[in-house]
């Protein structure tokens, strides 16, 4: 049984929960971008157009692949930057060192995530012999039985039992103690699973009855499975065998480059480690404790940051935040000769909300995950080094990304700014845009005529779907993807600006 204090207060930085997606003192060598539009200095890309439109859900009235809708979505992400400009960059909102500080962390996220892809994706290489083996076994589902085994030495037994002594998968799970009906699941190739899991169920062809194991997925867990039947999905139209194919390659290309970046972070963080002075790190534990359980799953991982927001006046957080006050110049823990307060943690969380390695633990594990949490984000802090030695930060992809959320945030800033002087009960909906806020981008495209140009011809070969999606990362410090579709306008004429000839920096 684990403790929520562990009597040894000194831990190594582990290699686990790794950053992907999107996004080098040499001139940076820049990945491509097709520029769709251009707003002045702003720009956007295709590749934003595209996520900005698929990745989280969009209105109503520009939800479809129509040329009208998709029009009104391109007047939108144009609007946005319009917004922005006029918003500028001296604002209460520029100003405030929270947003500074999140705008930061965007950046670093995702100069980590372009580290990622130098360091590991890049270096990947795959035979096409290679990837046929899992194509053929990629179009199975496949049901087993499981359970799991929380000790090493208990994992030996079994291993023991089944493949030396010869016992079945029942009896095994029986002397285990394991009561009837056996656990089971559907495993298909796309679905989310340790890559140790996936590996063993889609690298060869497996039988019914075969048993599967003990295979180790973290320190002291193991999983033990059998295959009780699968079905097999043939892959029948060039689409569906190319989609298939794709697939493969990706997922295989993941699972080599996360062994390659273990590897790179190893020797990054060779001999760091964190140690934890115990007072200092109960008093956290005991303040952050109550509230992160009574919290809904969905918000636990960020509510050190709204405990830290001191325009949250729910009574939940004011004691932590006084207690955090309390304690925010004693030390906190000591990494290569220099010794974090508490209050430079509570810094660092801005740019590096918390990531927990389990999703779900027990009271008593709190204090364990609590240290892995502050661990990868001490990795984090490396890593972005690193990334800076590099000049990551000049990426036009980093850099773009960085400018899709601030101006997101200041177009957002200016329109509650502009709509205060109606003031209006209601702030959102169809007929505030339709009757305060059309009338107002129809100014500002008059206002911007000039120095607005569209690449008409890669937008007309834009096709969007029509599912609703909401795209997040998992195991990163900013999850979401994208902003929120801005709804700022219904206008679905392109009658402004001038024609832009395809461009690609």
């Amino acid at each position: 049984m684990q403790r929520v204090l562990d009597k040894k207060m000194f831990i190594p930085i582990v290699l686990i929960g790794f950053l992907f997606v999107l996004c080098a003192k040499k001139p940076v060598k820049q990945p491509k971008e097709i520029i769709l539009a251009r707003i002045g200095e702003k720009t956007i890309s295709l590749n934003e157009f595209l996520r900005r439109a698929e990745y989280v859900p969009r209105p109503k009235y520009c939800r479809g692949n129509t040329g009208i809708h998709k029009k009104i979505v391109l007047n939108s992400l144009i609007a946005e930057k319009m917004l922005a400009l006029e918003a500028g960059e001296d604002n209460e909102l520029t100003q405030n060192e929270h947003f500074q500080r999140y705008l930061q962390g965007r950046k670093e996220q995702a100069m980590r995530q372009w580290l990622y892809y130098k360091e590991a994706v890049s270096k990947v290489k795959l035979e096409p012999a290679e990837i046929e083996k899992v194509y053929q076994v990629a179009g199975r589902k496949y049901k087993v039985y499981f359970f799991s085994v929380n000790d090493d030495s208990i994992a030996q037994e079994v291993k023991s039992k089944l493949h030396e002594q010869g016992k079945s998968f029942e009896q095994v799970f029986k002397e285990l103690g394991g009561l009837d009906p056996l656990p089971e699941k559907e495993v298909e190739y796309n679905s989310w699973e340790h890559d140790v899991i996936h590996n063993a169920l889609f690298s060869k062809k497996l039988k019914v009855n075969e048993v599967i194991g003990p295979l180790k997925v973290a320190n002291d867990l193991y999983i033990v499975m059998k295959v009780k039947s699968w079905t097999d999905r043939v892959a029948l139209s060039e689409e569906d065998i190319q989609q298939r194919w794709n697939n493969v390659r990706e997922r295989l290309t993941d699972s080599k480059a996360l062994r390659i970046y273990e590897n790179f972070v190893a020797k990054i963080m060779k001999g760091k480690k964190i140690e934890f002075v115990p007072s200092t790190f109960r008093k956290l534990v005991n303040l952050v404790g109550p509230l992160y359980f009574e919290l809904e799953e969905k918000r636990r991982e960020i509510f050190l940051n709204m405990a830290l927001d001191k325009k949250l006046d729910n009574p939940k957080f004011l004691d932590l935040r006084k207690g955090l006050e309390d304690i925010r110049n004693e030390p906190f823990f000591r990494i290569d000769g220099k010794v974090w307060t508490v209050g430079d943690f509570e810094i660092e969380l801005e740019k590096h909300p918390l990531v927990f390695r389990k999703k779900k633990m027990a009271k008593k594990e709190l204090g364990e995950q609590f240290k892995f949490a502050i661990a990868d984000m001490i990795r984090d802090k490396y890593l972005t080094q690193e990334a800076y030695k590099r000049g990551y930060d000049k990426v036009n992809v980093v850099k773009r990304n960085v400018e899709m959320w601030k101006d997101a945030y200041l177009a957002n800033y200016q329109k509650k700014k502009y709509l205060e002087r109606f003031k209006l009960e209601q702030k959102e909906g169809p007929q505030i845009i339709i009757k305060y806020l059309n009338p107002y981008i129809d100014q500002l495209q008059a206002k911007y005529n000039d120095v607005i140009k569209i690449n008409v011809e890669e937008f007309e070969k834009i096709k969007l779907t029509r599912i609703d999606m909401f795209v997040t990362q998992y195991n990163v410090p900013f999850p979401v993807v994208v902003p929120a579709f801005p709804q700022v306008t219904t206008d679905h004429k392109l009658d402004y600006g001038r024609r832009m000839e395809n461009v690609i920096p």
